[in-house]
């Protein structure tokens, strides 16, 4: 005889056998079965008593027959304290009746299908675990482990004498375990009702929570900017600041004077800046040297013999010819001061929360700087006063400069000479400043740099252009990001989970944009919010995590790949009033990142 434990999964694979071959016509269905014109459905009493049961939702159209079939599988491992829902077309409301019989059921329970099958919308706010796949076979083939775990708790069943292969068992049940440590943060005492989570692994979503319900994602936006800065400007582009005097003044050049004006001319590069600026900072991060530059303008004009500037260092911040310093006067579009908050509140610039934008800009358009961010000068002309700080540096130096630094466009370039200039690190290593040290200057400088490629450097043009690059990788899923501005600070962005998810994934795991982001526990802005090692004390996994907070959001959303190889890939928003008084490190990040990083327990992939 076999034993026991087989003789329970080969009950549940029977049971789930006549319940489909009565579906699929290969003898008479039960009298009474519900008629439709899309799909042939499971008979009434096949559909169960809801009450207090563990609900099976399911889509009930043509396209959704094999789920059906599947969901029929689920309800019979279930046992007799199941029922199935039947949920409609994907563009259809619930059949009669059905919303109904959901009310009446347990908490929990399963959704067999993925999200365009039976949309979040659909789940009336319950936190159901969903089981689907790439396609039906896959679907089935996951409905199928899920079955085999629901019948079996005792360990891998034994194959065939002799094949030494073995059926494992707990296959669906440590993905169970996976999914339940997952969503703890839902299950805990802080976190609120506007909440998503999305888990999926390799690839494929095994743990959905509203996962398509845009909500605020606070710094978490910043995985969009960096994922349509890629797509516009390309990783390896970098952004060059030259300096540059008339052609026919350099020629004039009598007594070591140069009669005339030597240009800053910006190339909207995002991390310009003094050594001083950047130093104050105890974390090293790439930026582009000023005063290297300085030391480059020197020696050119000493070349030529020239120690004094008869004239002004003019700073050139037309790159950028919009004008635009802050947001704190924009509305979001089709919105005015009568119908909406701000894009910016006037506190994130007053606190110095990000720098004053502009083509030309060094130490963030800052005047002067402090060890405390508050302490900041901000300049009401960040070309002015890239060109006084520039100025600085080249008397420093030994140089003359007779006239006071201003702003104003370059003279004709075809008239000009090049005494030197600076190139920016790449792009992906810019990237760094924005997700790791979650910089919102740098952020906010790619995005107007998207714009400006697009053809308006403005920030409801280049937020357009961004969303046009979004789409192209997000197809469907780009309805749930709503982008506002480029560094998550506007209170009207909005992104889902899945959403967040599926950028990471469009990215790779091995990608520069996911290496960017902060390793919890080791790496800014993430260093006090590391996964806690597990009771047994193993080794935690290596966590590659980007965070979000604002008053009323807390977020985080990551990769992680596990010793067995799986990659997790995962996001929690969390949107309430006041929420940032949970702290960081609240528990809502804490039981997201213990789940993905204590992951040890999976088969290999």
């Amino acid at each position: 005889d076999p034993p026991p434990s087989m003789r329970r999964v080969t009950a549940v694979v029977i049971s789930a056998a006549i319940s489909i071959a009565g579906l699929s016509g290969l003898w008479p269905a039960t009298a009474g079965a519900l008629e439709t014109d899309s799909a042939a459905l499971p008979p009434e009493e096949m559909l169960g008593n809801c009450t207090d049961a563990v609900p099976v939702i399911v889509a009930s159209d043509i396209a959704a027959q094999s789920d059906i079939y599947s969901a029929v599988t689920l309800a019979s491992a279930l046992g007799a304290k199941s029922c199935i829902v039947l949920a409609g077309g994907r563009d259809e409301p619930f059949p009669d009746g059905q919303l109904a019989r959901l009310a009446l059921a347990a908490a929990g329970g399963y959704v067999v299908g993925g999200p365009q099958a039976v949309p979040e919308a659909k789940l009336s706010g319950r936190i159901m675990t969903r089981v689907f796949g790439a396609d039906r076979w896959e679907t089935a083939a996951a409905v199928g482990d899920v079955a085999v775990a629901l019948a079996e708790d005792i360990g891998p069943i034994d194959g065939p004498p002799g094949t030494g292969d073995e059926i494992d068992a707990e296959a669906a049940a440590w993905q169970r375990r996976l999914v339940d440590e997952f969503s703890a943060a839902l299950r805990s005492s802080v976190a609120p009702d506007d909440m998503c989570m999305s888990l999926y692994r390799n690839g494929v979503a095994i743990f959905e929570a509203q996962a398509q319900v845009p909500l605020l994602p606070a710094s978490l936006i910043k995985l969009a900017t960096a994922t349509a800065a890629l797509a516009e400007i390309g990783a390896g582009a970098t952004f060059e600041t030259r300096v540059t005097v008339a052609a026919e003044a350099l020629a004039a050049v009598g007594g070591g004077v140069l009669e005339g004006d030597i240009y800053l001319i910006g190339g909207g590069d995002p991390v310009f800046a003094t050594p001083g600026y950047i130093a104050r900072i105890a974390d090293p991060r790439p930026f582009t040297d000023a005063a290297e530059l300085a030391d480059s303008v020197e020696q050119a004009l000493r070349s030529h013999g020239i120690h004094t500037i008869d004239g002004s260092i003019v700073g050139d911040g037309s790159w950028f010819d919009d004008g635009e310093r802050d947001y704190t006067s924009h509305y979001p579009d089709g919105e005015t001061a009568e119908t909406s908050s701000p894009v910016w509140k006037e506190s994130y610039p007053s606190e110095n929360l990000v720098g004053v934008l502009s083509g030309l800009m060094i130490n963030d358009g800052y005047s002067t700087y402090n060890t405390i961010r508050q302490r900041h000068t901000r300049s009401t002309d960040p070309a002015q006063s890239a060109a006084s700080i520039f100025d600085d540096l080249l008397e420093a130096r030994g140089l003359i400069i007779r006239d006071r630094p201003r702003s104003d466009v370059a003279v004709n370039s075809g008239s000009s000479t090049v005494l030197a200039s600076a190139t920016s690190p790449p792009l992906s290593d810019i990237l760094v400043r924005v997700l790791r040290f979650s910089e919102n200057t740098p952020a906010e400088m790619l995005l107007k740099e998207i714009g400006r490629r697009n053809g308006d450097s403005s920030r409801a043009a280049a937020t357009t252009a961004a969303a046009e690059a979004l789409n192209d990788i997000l197809g469907n899923g780009a309805v749930e990001l709503d982008l506002v501005d480029g560094s998550g600070l506007s209170i009207h962005n909005r992104m889902s989970c899945d959403t967040s998810v599926r950028l990471l994934l469009a990215a790779g795991a091995d990608s520069r944009l996911v290496t960017s982001l902060s390793i919890p526990g080791r790496t800014p802005t993430l260093r006090t919010c590391g996964v806690q090692a597990p009771a047994d004390g193993q080794m935690v996994n290596t966590v590659w995590a980007k965070g979000g907070q604002l008053n009323d959001s807390t977020a985080i959303a990551g990769v992680s790949v596990a010793a067995n190889g799986d990659v997790l890939t995962f996001a929690m928003i969390a949107n309430a009033p006041l929420i940032i008084e949970l702290g960081s490190c609240n528990s809502l990040r804490q039981l997201t990142l213990n789940a993905i990083g204590q992951f040890d327990y999976g088969p290999s992939s």
